[in-house]
This record gives structure tokens, C-alpha cells and sequence, in this order.
């Protein structure tokens, strides 16, 4: 079970499949080789976001419109946040957005729905159960071993986890703490959403900041339970995270959040590679895509939507490759360019704001701001929704709303409705 092909992509997953779907129509022959066989667990928070659903639809309308059939997915119409200090701000999608919702679904089975579309295509292979061994530079060709047997293609595109092969036969430098998150997650059954449509929770307790914990809520009625934090945070404060975990879910608020409801699986964790530290993510004959290329939201820790995006652009630039024939580390360099033209402004903004996180004190200011007075809960909405916006990229812009959005709308809002707190949920 061997051969040669055209491109060789090691990972299934989000980003080693884009690459494929993309490639899908180019007469090129394609092996996708991973190590385990589909459909095959994957530790995650379990969300989907706008950004994942819009790339679906640039990667294709077909594969858009297959993923709104599917079943296994639940739409999601907001978030719940809470401060440290409980107070709880409500964040729905925008009343004037004709955007597409954002969906929670177990990554088991996103995975596994987005590999099975690589049959679409007659020119992909798939290779399931297969573990590199070895990748050997052989003049005009690269050449992976497996415990399959030998392929050999023109390009290799590593897709294959913050722990990638690919990238350490390659000698690319591996990511340091302060590039990485930890993430643990367990499942649980019985636990209803606190409103409906928000299928999303999130808890800025202070133990665990600048980090989160948070409920995903699933279309199966189960619920993913987790939190991620910093790897220097976690080193700094000697932090024994999973007990940590455990803590939080048997002290308040967590504790009468989760009674009645009976845990379904065991506490599991990884390492996420947020992105925001450049580094050469290609070389000669081959390209990192996904979190083998660290491109992790680094304050949220969602991965999945900048995984699918590197893969349309690594698509993209194999196809110039083989009309111009090169293949060389100098050329691959358009790669890099291209994935940190796309993403290090989001990157750079998304960090700043990261520092808010680690002050408890501003969080409740903040959200408690917004849970109480109108005004001020309109215009943080307003402030979270133009995120992604040009014009929020520029820090004294972005200085100046927030003296303006929690001083002078504070200072002159009128208090007309009660606090939001844990204890109002749906009935």
C-alpha cells in the first residue's frame, strides 16, 4: 500500500483535509496518510465558529451546504460569560447579521464528516492506520516511509498536530511554553443550557486566569466540560492542573451548575500551539499547515478555522508550485508570507488583548458594567463583534472606546434592571 504521487499530505484532520478537498480538481494525485483510522477521537472544546462555518462555504458551497444536512451538530445563537465575580453578560449573534450561526459539534464527528468528503474525489487516496517512520530528500522528489510501505510525491504537507513529524524530520524549532496552552476536557449528560439558543458557557475564574473554563453544549444532549490555560502561567503559579480542574468543578458556581448531571468520560488533555510567534512553517519540499504550524487563536484557543484557512492557502500555493516547477525552500517562502499576511494582525491584536485576562479586578468592571447597565452591555457587544474589523487593529482607537464605553457611558447609564447573575437560568 505505497506509491507515488504528486503530494504527499500527512494529517487528516481539518487542515490535511482542506489541502485535499482543494486539490480536489487539479488532476494531481494526492495521498492523505494518518495514524489513525476515521472516525477517531479528538480532544477539543467541541465549537465551530462563524469563521469555520464561512471557511466551509469558500472552501465550497457543496461542502457548505452537506455540512448544514449534518446531522451531529447543534446551532448556537450566543454565549454566556461570566466574570470572576459572577457577573453574567449574555454575548447573541448580530440582530443585523446575515451570517451563518456558529454550531457546537463533537470533533470525533466534524473530523470525521470532513474526511469522508475526500471521496468526492477520484484523484485522493487515503491511507488510514499509517505511521511515518521516515521522510528522505531524494533530489526531485521527497519520500515518506511508513509501516504501509514507501511514498514518494514532489511536495509533503505536514498536517499532522502540534506534535508533528513532519516538522520535526524537518528540523523546523518546536514551539516553546510560551507559545502553548493546556486544554483538559471531560463530558458530561444532563446538563441543560442556561438560555435558550446559548449553547456556549464561559467562567473567568480568577484561579485559572488569564485562561477559561467552559460548557460546550452538543446536539446528542451531552455537554463538553473543560478549561485551558497558559503552559507559562501554569508553570510560574506550580499549578497542578487537573486538580485544579476537579477544584473548580466542586466549588461554586460549577458545583450547582453540574448537579444532577453525571459525568460520561474520563479528564483528557493536550497541547494547543497558539499562534503569534512567527517561524518558518515550510522548507525545501514541504509546507506546515494547522497547529503544526502554530495557528491557534491565542485568546480564545480555537484552532479549527485558521486550520482550514492555511490549508485553502496551502492548496493553493502547491498548485503554483507544479505550474512553475519549483518546489524549493525559496519558493515555499510565498507560503509563509501568505499565512502570516492573513493572520499576524489578528494575531498581534488577539494577544494585547490577552493581558486584559490577567486582571480579575478590570473583568469584573468590565462585564459587571455590562450586566447592569444597558448601554454599556450594547456597546461591549458592538466592541466584540467588530473584533475582526481593519479599523479595531488600531490600539489607540481601540484605547479610547474603552475609556469611552466604561467611564462616560457608565458614569451618565441609567441602572434599570437588575444584576445578571449565575442563578438566572431557564426554566
Amino acid at each position: 500500500m505505497s506509491g507515488k504521487f504528486d503530494v504527499l499530505i500527512v494529517g487528516a484532520g481539518p487542515a490535511g483535509v482542506t489541502t485535499a478537498i482543494c486539490l480536489g480538481n487539479s488532476g494531481l494525485k494526492v495521498a492523505v496518510i494518518d495514524k489513525a483510522c476515521f472516525p477517531r477521537e479528538k480532544i477539543c472544546g467541541d465549537g465551530l465558529t462563524l469563521d469555520v462555518i464561512n471557511q466551509l462555504f469558500l472552501i465550497s458551497p457543496r461542502l457548505y451546504a452537506a455540512f448544514m444536512d449534518f446531522n451531529s451538530k447543534l446551532p448556537c445563537s450566543g454565549a454566556e460569560i461570566f466574570s470572576p465575580s459572577l457577573d453574567r453578560f449574555s454575548l447573541g449573534v448580530r440582530p443585523d447579521s446575515e451570517k451563518k450561526p456558529m454550531f457546537t459539534c463533537r470533533r470525533i464527528d466534524f473530523d470525521d464528516f470532513m474526511f469522508g468528503e475526500l471521496k468526492q474525489y477520484e484523484n485522493v487516496c487515503t491511507f488510514e492506520n499509517c505511521i511515518p517512520l521516515k521522510i528522505i530528500h531524494a533530489g526531485d522528489s521527497i519520500i515518506l516511509d511508513t509501516n504501509q510501505g514507501r511514498f514518494e510525491g514532489s511536495i509533503l504537507v505536514g498536517a499532522d498536530g502540534v506534535n508533528s513529524f513532519v516538522a520535526r524530520e524537518m528540523g523546523v524549532k518546536h514551539i516553546t511554553k510560551e507559545q502553548q496552552c493546556v486544554a483538559l476536557r471531560t463530558y458530561y449528560r444532563g446538563l441543560k443550557p442556561l438560555s435558550e439558543g446559548s449553547a456556549i458557557e464561559m467562567y473567568l475564574a480568577k484561579e485559572i486566569l488569564p485562561g477559561y473554563l467552559w460548557i460546550f453544549h452538543l446536539a446528542d444532549g451531552s455537554s463538553n466540560v473543560g478549561l485551558g490555560m497558559p503552559a507559562k502561567v501554569i508553570k510560574r503559579k506550580g499549578i497542578k492542573l487537573k486538580k485544579c480542574f476537579e477544584g473548580l468543578l466542586m466549588s461554586e458556581p460549577l458545583k450547582s451548575r453540574l448537579a444532577g448531571a453525571e459525568r460520561t468520560d474520563a479528564v483528557r488533555g493536550r497541547i494547543i500551539p497558539m499562534g503569534g510567534q512567527k517561524r518558518d512553517i515550510s522548507g525545501n519540499r514541504f509546507i506546515l499547515t494547522g497547529d503544526a504550524a502554530s495557528l491557534v487563536d491565542p485568546i480564545t484557543g480555537e484552532g479549527v478555522g485558521n486550520a482550514i484557512r492555511s490549508g485553502r492557502v496551502a492548496g493553493k500555493h502547491i498548485i503554483r508550485c507544479f505550474k512553475s516547477a519549483d518546489f524549493s525552500g525559496a519558493a515555499n517562502k510565498a507560503y509563509d508570507a501568505e499565512i502570516y499576511r492573513r493572520m499576524k494582525n489578528e494575531f498581534r491584536f488577539h494577544l494585547s488583548l490577552q493581558k486584559l485576562l490577567y486582571y480579575p479586578g478590570l473583568l469584573n468592571y468590565i462585564l459587571g458594567s455590562a450586566a447592569n447597565y444597558p448601554e454599556v452591555e450594547l456597546s461591549l457587544k458592538q466592541l466584540i463583534w467588530n473584533l475582526h474589523s481593519g479599523a479595531i487593529f488600531s490600539r489607540i482607537l481601540l484605547v479610547f472606546r474603552l475609556i469611552y464605553l466604561f467611564t462616560f457611558q457608565r458614569l451618565f447609564a441609567s441602572r434599570n434592571r437588575p444584576k445578571k447573575g449565575f442563578s438566572q437560568q431557564v426554566s
